[in-house]
């Protein structure tokens, strides 16, 4: 019988995290490195990613490689995907973290920005798990964690969010993960997402500066989530120790999706 320690090790292993340089992708970020694994930050900012993969490999002495990536690009995934295998020859974990909003009011929501979120937060994840998937198929073995939100089951009242290609970007996601998880668990691959509820970034600063007061009051705990409220989640779901847990939805909500 392995110890928990064993159990949530992940030291040799390469971890893939899309928007991994910022806001609750860099807590997750550190919940990997600081386990062990050596980290594959990409983004769309490469001197984000850059400055803080320079700062977290002094800290947690592994190797981090940085690099610019727009998932919405099937060129980009591609290079990505190449320059991770050039580099560490595999990839074990992958953290679909990439996302992006538009707010408007569902009568009156643009088609353009339909079109922008489902490419980023729907299409691009697909990508990135197709080119991920084949390369754990091959080594009978894989980690997939996408974002989800607590919005990928149930409506959101505009006084929270007004973004109806969000939500139905992140039911997708759900979706996604589940039909995954069953169609990847033969090649030991496991599917598995985790469903955040509000946590200060810079995707949601604007919506809890306008409504703060109005969304705390609905989450039971009555807070928003913190910096290091994300990390067990993701690391446990990266983990050996989550090895018989695939199609799962991990809600991260303070309560939200219980209400």
């Amino acid at each position: 019988m392995k110890n928990v320690y064993q159990l949530l090790d992940l030291k040799g292993q390469t971890a893939i995290i899309t928007g991994g340089a910022a806001g609750i992708g860099l807590q997750m970020s550190y919940a990997l490195g600081e386990a062990g694994a050596n980290l594959v930050l990409a983004s769309r900012k490469i001197e984000r990613c850059v400055e803080v993969a320079d700062k977290m490999s002094k800290e947690l002495k592994v190797e981090i490689l940085p690099v610019q990536c727009d998932v919405t690009k099937e060129e980009d995934v591609d290079m990505l995907f190449n320059e991770v295998m050039k580099k560490f020859g595999k990839v074990d974990i992958l953290v679909n973290n990439s996302g992006t909003s538009w707010g408007a009011p569902a009568l009156e929501f643009p088609v353009n920005g339909w079109k922008k979120v489902m490419d980023t937060n729907v299409t691009g994840l697909w990508m990135m798990c197709q080119r991920a998937g084949k390369i754990m198929a091959a080594q009978d073995y894989g980690r997939i964690i996408n974002l989800a939100s607590v919005v990928s089951h149930v409506g959101a009242l505009p006084e929270h969010l007004d973004s109806i290609s969000y939500t139905t970007s992140k039911a997708a996601v759900a979706g996604l993960t589940k039909d995954l998880a069953v169609k990847w668990a033969r090649y030991n691959i496991t599917v598995n997402a985790i469903a955040p509820g509000w946590f200060p970034s810079n995707m949601t600063a604007r919506s809890i500066k306008e409504k703060g007061e109005t969304i705390r009051k609905h989450i039971p705990l009555r807070r928003f989530g913190g910096d290091d409220e994300l990390k067990t989640a993701v690391l446990f779901l990266a983990s050996p120790g989550a090895s018989y847990c695939t199609g799962v939805i991990l809600h991260v909500d303070g309560g939200w999706i219980s209400v």
